[in-house]
């Protein structure tokens, strides 16, 4: 059963269509003002069962069908029969810019362009080049239009985004005078991937601040300008939205900009409901017109009688419900985290040497932290028992030079059938042992369940690194049950670990809030390489929050004698 957003999203596919096909101006716009209708509307599926969504403004007898039509079966016949004369793929062209309905419809029936390829194939090849009302400028920002569109329709990671957007606030508070300037979107989401990236500023300066803006150097095109919002589009096709308003509406635009979209549909049907009216501007009192503005993003969540939602937690899921019912968790942040248990030093493949990696972890204010450098299977880069025990002495001498407790751990291999890369008596001479797969990906579903099951049951196990396996344009992640593997961390007294290395945030947030269902505790790790990289908790902390964990449910929130005795119940058991 369709949702709302999905089918307001089918009715503008008509509407499009439609005036593709040639329909009157009337006929088309109806479907447009059904959709608007409709997305702000109560849950379609509760109107369809009375008949009460066509009581809905816009909405008569023939589009209360569709949308009846819709909310049943996912198609319509209006949607089915235009696309037997349009195919989906021709609707990709709309996102190029100067791409209109009819021009779609016209490289589609006079050229046969039906998609992005075929309009890419069509602008290498010279085939547009003399066709009347397609001149040269027309043409070139078409190309570059069409570099941007595509670049949007890729996604990049996390940590990338966020280092890209750090060097353009950077740029930007080199000029013109910025009040606030802030992350917003899937970047402070804490989506694992990205499409682009938003910036929301304020300043009494907006002019001064986008002129800035579009002329970083890094900037290959301006794809939109206007006095109060632009978007810039780099190398590579990432996308750059920047919104200026001034800082009284910092709140409303912050909130308006984060999304996602899902939880803004939510939030706006809730307002309609209660006669309101929410967006960037403030919020709207639709009985006297009176308008409420928020300084901070809480004062919107207030007005609507709500407990502030955080960004991770807007997935356009249960929040909304909760946030009415107050039911929200206090969500673990970073001054929670006492230790990292995951990281790397030159006695196996990290960068900076035991003494840097130590001296770093202490300058974090952290408690405590485990070095854990790889078992021997990892070749060159693994450390031979003798050679632990030799960095166990290492460790030791500098536990007091720099008033931090370092754990003498490793990363383990856990090897195809289950059992780990060292023998039980070098594993008892560690305090705490990560297990992770880093070899034989291609077992069957039920070989890595069982392999990963029983490296939970192992006495020395304590936590289960990166638990899929997945690195970002690489490699999707090994195949394994699940709701298995998570009921046997919860039942042994395993820690599932969420990774916050750039490539891999694992576990992310989704499986982590699955995971926690089944009573599982997590660890969040850099699994730093280098000092720099001990920075990449705060992704691990991103997933875990989007997760909805609080700091009850993360070992390396625990203080250091309550850590120590967890590791010392499962040895014991």
């Amino acid at each position: 059963m369709l949702s709302n957003v999905q089918v307001a999203a089918r009715l503008l596919e008509i509407r499009t269509l439609m005036e593709m096909a040639g329909e009157s101006f009337y006929k088309y716009t109806a479907y447009e003002k059904a959709a608007a209708s409709v997305e702000n509307a109560p849950p379609l599926a509760d109107l369809v069962a009375t008949g009460a969504h066509l009581e809905l403004p816009g909405v008569g007898t023939s589009i209360g069908a569709v949308i009846e039509q819709l909310v049943k079966t996912g198609t319509a016949e209006p949607l089915a029969a235009l696309l037997a004369r349009f195919p989906p793929a021709l609707l990709e062209l709309l996102g190029v810019a100067g791409i209109g309905t009819k021009t779609a419809a016209m490289l589609y029936e006079d050229l046969g362009i039906a998609s992005l390829n075929d309009l890419e194939d069509a602008l290498r090849g010279g085939r547009l080049e003399g066709v009347p009302r397609l001149g040269k400028k027309t043409l070139e920002n078409w190309r570059r239009s069409l570099l941007a569109y595509k670049g949007h329709l890729s996604r990049i990671p996390l940590p990338r985004a966020c280092a890209i957007a750090r060097e353009i606030a950077t740029f930007l508070a080199q000029g013109p005078s910025l009040h606030r300037l802030t992350p917003a979107g899937s970047v402070r989401r804490h989506e694992v991937t990205v499409g682009d990236v938003d910036l929301v500023c304020t300043s009494d300066d907006a002019r001064g601040v986008i002129e800035r803006f579009t002329s970083w150097d890094r900037a290959e095109a301006v794809l939109a300008e206007g006095p109060t919002k632009a978007s810039i589009w780099l190398a590579g096709g990432l996308q750059i939205d920047l919104r200026v308003l001034p800082d009284r509406l910092y709140g409303n635009l912050l909130q308006h900009c984060t999304g996602s979209r899902e939880h803004n549909v939510k939030l706006r049907e809730y307002a309609v409901r209660k006669g309101l009216r929410v967006g960037e501007n403030g919020i709207v009192d639709l009985a006297t017109g009176a308008v409420t503005t928020a300084g901070e993003e809480i004062g919107v969540y207030e007005r609507l009688g709500m407990q502030y939602v955080a960004p991770e937690m807007r997935g356009g899921l249960d929040e909304i419900e909760r946030a009415l019912a107050h039911a929200l968790p206090a969500l673990v942040e970073i001054g929670d985290l006492r230790g990292d248990l995951h990281m790397h030093t030159t006695w196996s493949d990290g960068r900076d040497d035991l003494d840097a990696m130590v001296a770093a972890a202490a300058g974090r204010g952290y408690e405590y932290h485990a070095i854990s450098d790889h078992s021997p299977s990892r070749g060159r880069f693994g450390v031979t028992a003798e050679g632990m025990r030799e960095q166990r002495v290492a460790i030791e001498a500098l536990r007091e030079k720099h008033g931090i407790y370092t754990l003498c751990a490793s990363e383990v291999d856990i090897l195809p059938d289950g059992s780990l890369d060292y023998p039980d008596d070098a594993l008892a001479r560690f305090d705490l042992v990560v297990a992770s797969v880093h070899a034989a990906f291609d077992q069957s579903r039920a070989e890595m369940t069982a392999r990963l099951v029983r490296a939970c049951e192992s006495p020395y196990v304590n936590v289960i690194g990166h638990p899929t396996g997945r690195r970002f344009g690489e490699f999707d992640g090994y195949a394994f049950d699940y709701d298995v593997v998570f009921a046997a961390a919860a039942r042994t007294g395993t820690a599932l670990e969420i990774d916050g290395q750039a490539p891999r945030l694992d576990l992310s947030g989704t499986l982590a809030r699955h995971a926690a269902s089944f009573g599982a505790l997590f660890a969040l790790d850099s699994d730093a390489h280098r000092v720099e990289h001990l920075e990449n908790v705060e992704f691990a902390l991103g997933q875990a929050r989007r997760a909805g964990l609080t700091k009850e449910r993360v070992l390396n929130a625990k203080p250091l004698p309550e850590l120590l005795e967890f590791l010392r119940r499962k040895r014991a058991r």
